[in-house]
């Protein structure tokens, strides 16, 4: 998807796309000494990071929802929702290199963003509405993590590669869970993978 159906599909403000374009930039940049994304990858960054990202907003209805971001990476997908206007938003990474990009990029742009740098276990009491990551750990780690964060209906949002369905299987060993398979609308042959409500055998 080029950058003009992305701006159509997600009907962005003159200001989100200004935010993104100056993302991209930083994220170019910064990617040649950092290696914060594949280096392929950053040529139609409009369709394999923006709406990647973006379509997760699809399945949060609630601008104000809480979501925690695990390992973010570059801000992927966590600071394209909070461009979209997801403000109550925690990114996490263990990789100061990376934290340290997203708050460049925040003081920057005066975007108020919520990071920590730090091991996802060891983030204690904080509850959130949504769980989203992208490309972080497999799906059998991934809803480990997740019981630190989950409340009764949390919902958790996985952009999840073309192994998924190997994932789904290994993970139902050790996890009971009910989910929802999406193809990805961006290229690449991923998914979005949806799960509700889960508990460990």
């Amino acid at each position: 998807m080029d950058k003009g159906t992305v701006i159509k599909k997600y009907n962005l403000s003159r200001k989100q796309i200004d935010l993104i374009d100056s993302y991209i930039m930083k994220l170019t940049k910064s990617n040649q000494i950092h290696n914060l994304v594949g280096t392929s990858t950053i040529e139609v960054a409009w369709d394999r990071h923006i709406n990647d990202s973006l379509q997760l907003s699809e399945f949060i209805s609630k601008k104000n929802a809480s979501i925690i971001d695990l390992g973010t990476g570059a801000g992927l997908p966590g600071m394209i929702l909070y461009i979209f206007g997801y403000a109550n938003i925690l990114l996490i990474d263990s990789k100061m290199k990376k934290i340290n990009f997203i708050k460049e990029f925040a003081y920057e742009q005066n975007l108020e963003i919520k990071t920590i740098c730090t091991r996802v276990e060891k983030i204690k009491n904080q509850k959130f509405e949504f769980i989203i990551c992208r490309a972080f750990a497999p799906l059998v780690k991934l809803l480990d993590y997740s019981r630190f964060f989950s409340k009764k209906n949390t919902s958790l949002l996985f952009l999840k590669g073309r192994s998924v369905k190997k994932e789904i299987h290994d993970a139902k060993k050790f996890f009971n869970f009910e989910y929802s398979l999406y193809p990805s609308q961006s290229e690449g042959g991923g998914y979005v993978l949806k799960i509700n409500k889960y508990n460990k055998l």
